[in-house]
This record gives C-alpha cells, structure tokens and sequence, in this order.
C-alpha cells in the first residue's frame, strides 16, 4: 500500500477537518435516532451505525494525532 506524503497541505486538512465533521455529525444523529426509535431491529441498527462513524472519526483523528485519538472520543447524545 503507498505512503502517504510526509507533507500535508492546507487543502488536505481542510478536506480532512470536513471529513472529521461529517462523521461526528453522522455519529450523532445515528445516536439520537437510536434514542427514539420505537422498534428494537431500528434502535440496534442505528447504534451499530453510530458506532461505526465513531470508529471513522477515531481513525481519521488518529492520522492526525494518535495522542488526541485516545482522549477525545465523539459523544454519542
């Protein structure tokens, strides 16, 4: 597998930054779904979703710096 470049634009954080967003934000809504539907098959899926962009999250967060990875995980609320 090729190796990323050791130097990182101001673009690649921008678009990294935005990926960071959305799935924080895909994180969270999955979450919340989870929160309020009423059969059980739905609630499990939207956990397993949301679960699945905080390991997303995690692993793009971890590119950038392993340190922050282990401290600061994504809140599902």
């Amino acid at each position: 597998m090729p190796q990323p470049p050791e130097i990182v634009t101001t673009k690649d954080l921008s678009y990294i930054q935005d990926a960071l967003s959305w799935e924080l934000l895909a994180a969270k809504k999955f979450a919340m779904y989870a929160q309020i539907a009423q059969e059980q098959g739905v609630k499990d899926i939207c956990e397993r979703l949301s679960r699945m962009h905080q390991n997303h999250y995690q692993k793009l967060l971890s590119h950038l710096d392993p340190a922050k990875a282990i401290t600061n995980q994504p809140t599902s609320q």
